[in-house]
This record gives C-alpha cells, structure tokens and sequence, in this order.
C-alpha cells in the first residue's frame, strides 16, 4: 500500500513538475513577444547619405532651416518614414557602425583613400545606391566653385572605372525637359547621362537597364545599382507629375523610382522585383 501512495505521489510531483515547466515556457514566450513588439523589431533599417544636394538641409545649411523652419526635401522625408536616414560625411563610420545601405546622391570628391574604402565595403558585402550626374541642372543660390553648390559633375568617374563602366553625356536631346519611359514609369528629368561598358576592364559584373540609364553591377559579395543621373531628384521636375492617390498624397513618378531602387537594393531584388540571386 505504501509502495501504491508513493507513485501516485511520484507521478503527481512530475505532473506539477511539468506544469510548472508550460507555465514558464508560456510566461518566458509572452516576455519575448512583449520585448520584440516594444521597438527593437521594429528599429528601421539604417542608411546612410552622403550628397552635396540639399536633400536633408537646404542651401543654407542647418541654421537657416531652424530659423525658417523648413522641411526636408520630400525624397528625404519619404525615406525617413521607412527607414533611419543618417548623413555621411566620411566613411569612418562604416567601420563604427553597421549600415544595412549607402546612399551617394552627386556626393563630393572623394580621395583615392576614400574609393578604396568605398569599394572594399561594398566587396564585403555592403549594398550602394549612387545617382551620379554628368551635366547637374540644378539651381543654386551659389555661384559655380562655390562650396556650398551642389557639384555640377560627378567625380566618382574612378570608381566606375574600375567597376568596368563609364557615365557620358549624349550629344543630343539635352537642352529640354526629358521624359523617359522606365520601369513602368515616366521619370522627368534633363541631361540624364548614359552607362558604356569599358571592354576588358574593371572588376565588377554590371547590367546596363532601362535605357542605359540604369546599371545592376555585383561587386564582390556586394552589390551597387548607379543611376547615371541626380537631376530626378529635384522637385523641379516633378512639377505637373503629380497624382492624387486614395490615400490624398501626392505620387510622383521620379519619387515612386527612388523609392523602388531603394527597396530593390536593400532587399537584394531585381529593380523589377525578382529576387537576385547569390
């Protein structure tokens, strides 16, 4: 009889046991659910940028925009919504910080010791978006040579190079507003440049897209999407493009672009959607 009372205790014990055990597995899911849906899943993917185009700050710089109270440039604005946008002014922090892309919008002159880097990065794995412009239309408050003034052409020329391609300018059709029919969309824009291939050189795998306007290149484990134009940029041209969706926004084709090569290269899919292979 005692030998009986002790396994019904025994079996008892294991069955408290083993509730005791659902109870903390369920308590210990729930924490983890609360602690993921608190923020840290949620942390935007980082960009960095790096432009001399007032995209984040106006022409005259961060104290003029508080003294005015401006807003980012919408393409900016857009971007923040989805993901944490962080100015670059050198590629020092790429070693500080994870970055999941990098954005080069007509960016300054960048030294030999900076395109080195640049390309090691994206050889190990990192992900670039680059507008590179060969003719800028932009408008500045800024005589040419100026510091301030968006650079008028790009001087990344270099760094193609050794990715096998190189940005010209066509000779013709670059005095109007060009309208170009690209992936779907009809983008808006003047003195938009074209991609060459450089035969038998560079170190890199590019397809040239969408009118030559576009280049899909794999650079080692890494990869970079170059637009051969930054003037696409500027609300200029976006003037009369404009449709009023559902949501009671306004949508623009060279912004809806942007906005898919964006999520194209940080997905590590074909600006048409497909995924890349590895």
């Amino acid at each position: 009889m005692r030998t009986l009372n002790s396994l019904f205790r025994s079996g008892a014990q294991k069955r408290l046991l083993v509730g005791l055990l659902l109870v903390l597995g369920v308590v210990f899911f729930l924490s983890a659910m609360r602690y993921f849906q608190s923020g840290d899943v949620g942390v935007k993917p980082t960009i960095g940028l790096m432009t001399t185009l007032p995209l984040q700050w106006s022409e005259g710089g961060i104290e003029a925009d508080l003294s005015q109270d401006a807003q980012p440039h919408p393409a900016y604005a857009r971007l923040q919504q989805q993901y944490d946008v962080r100015p670059v002014d050198n590629f020092d922090v790429l070693d500080g910080q994870p970055m999941d892309m990098l954005i080069l919008a007509q960016p300054r002159a960048l030294s030999p010791a900076e395109l080195v880097k640049l390309d090691g990065w994206v050889r190990a794995g990192g992900r670039l978006l680059v507008f590179a412009d060969p003719a800028l239309q932009w408008g500045s408050l800024y005589p040419i040579g100026d510091k301030r003034r968006p650079l008028f052409t790009t001087m990344l020329s270099p760094l193609f190079s050794h990715w096998g391609m190189e940005l010209v300018l066509p000779m013709t059709g670059q005095e109007a507003i060009t309208l170009l029919d690209v992936n779907g969309l009809t983008l808006r824009t003047q003195t938009a440049g074209e991609w060459v291939e450089r035969a038998g050189e560079g170190k890199g795998s590019c397809r040239i897209l969408e009118r030559r306007i576009l280049a899909d290149c794999k650079i080692g484990n890494g990869r970079a999407l170059l637009v051969a134009d930054a003037d696409l940029l500027d609300t200029v041209y976006w003037e009369g493009q404009g449709v009023r969706m559902v949501t009671g926004t306004d949508e623009f084709p060279n912004l809806q672009w942007v906005e898919k090569l964006v999520f194209a290269i940080r997905n590590n899919k074909d600006v048409s959607g497909d995924f890349v292979g590895q």
